[in-house]
């Protein structure tokens, strides 16, 4: 019986996805953040991109339902708007460079770049 336990909870703990995080000085800053808190603990990055992307799908049903919004499928439109923002943190030549993607104001995705300069 402890040892299904102990399987069990391994299998678990092998198959959670990745938690990326970027420590900036002694904050630490992890995906789900806005870029507010993400300013407050890393400053300004080096280098910064911003786009708007129009897809297909769900929409956030917690957001209120538009007055002139009397499409049956409401809260799912047919396109959304999307801003997406890439922060580049340059740490120096001693440290990865790393690449922050926002989605609508939130940490969507970090990533490693090579080293800094």
């Amino acid at each position: 019986m402890k040892y299904r336990v102990l399987l069990g909870l391994l299998i678990c703990a092998a198959s959670a996805g990745p938690a990326f995080a970027l420590r900036c000085g002694t904050s630490l800053v992890i995906e789900g953040q806005s870029k507010f808190d993400v300013l407050q603990r890393c400053g300004e990055p080096a280098y910064t991109d911003s786009h708007v992307e129009y897809r297909s799908g769900m929409s956030n049903p917690l957001e209120p339902r538009p007055l002139d919004s009397l499409e049956p499928g409401f809260p799912y439109p047919a396109v959304r708007e999307v801003t997406v923002e890439e922060w580049v943190y340059n740490f120096g030549p001693t440290q990865l460079m790393s690449s922050l993607v926002f989605e609508n104001g939130r940490l969507l995705k970090i990533r490693t770049l090579g080293y800094g300069r």
